[in-house]
């Protein structure tokens, strides 16, 4: 294939995807009416009038109508163009990453079959994550069909006895770490949806990636977080808390960005001491907050799970590397 005859599959990718994601948000938005997929034709939700396929083109036909339904004028959720665009983008960026397989003739079986693979796990993590963000909800029908996809792939590849063992890995992590929630703040911290997402998360990476990408999505969930969890805090006046956060952080750039040796220096231990009071004292002052023990989990932490994967899946290597250089 030529350089100029790939591009040109590469529009064709990406209008492909912006169509599926049209259908994924169906999909998920279903899930909730039960309605089925196949029927009735899309319709607005407010007024329930049959959208013309001319008004039901990905991400154009939004700008058109302006951000309304034809009919009755209601505002279109912004989610459809959204997850149409995403879509694209993410089919694009999978053709790309497999480029070399199309431009240099390298295609053989095994090879060939990571692209439709890998864009089949983002459909069904696109619906996880819309029912996830939307309602905080998980159905079962889309995260075991998750799994069974990893599983067969695993089986075609020989990897089937790698692949359970990382499945049963990744659930009882899950539930160990629900369980320390249920101690804690006598609430699961993770519902059973993020517990079957896990187990196929380490069906596809194995056991030591897993814990790879669990740390990934621990530390993309605090970013998805931290910003309203203090902006919460500050409201409801809770600066004890942001204060010794504050001091925590402090101590630890401090000694991470202080060259000194901790077997030769006195001023390590100490700033070790610092960060260990501070911490377990943040700890304690974070779980006494009521808000905290009405609702623990503030964002669904599935979506997480699922950039972790896709993250570890192509670049467990270099996020390993990092987190080691971190700890060290």
């Amino acid at each position: 294939m030529t350089a100029e005859l790939f591009k040109i599959y590469g529009v064709f990718i990406f209008i492909c995807g912006l169509c599926i994601g049209s259908f994924l948000n169906v999909v998920a938005l279903r899930a909730f009416s039960g309605e089925s997929i196949v029927t009735p034709p899309s319709k607005c939700p407010k007024c329930g009038e049959k959208i013309k396929p001319y008004d039901n083109i990905p991400v154009l036909s939004f700008f058109l109508l302006g951000g309304k339904c034809r009919f009755c004028k209601n505002p279109i959720s912004i989610q459809y163009p959204i997850v149409e665009l995403f879509t694209g983008l993410g089919f694009l960026g999978f053709f790309y990453h497999y480029k070399t397989l199309f431009l240099y003739n390298q295609i053989v079986w095994k090879s060939a079959i990571l692209l439709p693979f890998f864009l089949i796990l983002f459909c069904l993590a696109i619906v996880i994550s819309i029912t996830d963000i939307k309602e905080k909800v998980v159905f079962d029908v889309h995260t075991i069909s998750f799994a069974v996809v990893i599983l067969l792939f695993q089986f075609m590849a020989g990897h089937i006895t790698i692949a359970i063992k990382g499945l049963i890995t990744g659930v009882v992590s899950m539930e160990l770490l629900s369980a320390v929630g249920w101690i804690l703040v006598k609430k699961r911290a993770f519902g059973t949806g993020d517990s079957y997402i896990a187990g196929a998360m380490g069906a596809l990476l194995g056991v030591k990636m897993f814990f790879i990408a669990l740390i990934t999505a621990v530390v993309i969930q605090l970013v998805c977080i931290i910003p309203s969890f203090i902006k919460k805090l500050y409201k409801e006046g809770e600066y004890k808390v942001l204060i010794t956060a504050a001091i925590f952080i402090l101590l630890f750039a401090f000694y991470k960005l202080y060259p000194v040796n901790l077997s030769e220096n006195a001023l390590s231990v100490f700033l070790i001491v610092l960060m260990t009071i501070s911490g377990i004292y943040l700890c304690k002052l974070i779980l006494s907050i009521k808000t905290l023990k009405d609702n623990p989990t503030y964002w669904p932490f599935g979506p997480s799970l699922l950039i972790a994967m896709f993250l570890t899946a192509f670049y467990g290597g270099i996020i390993e590397h990092f987190l080691i250089t971190l700890i060290n």
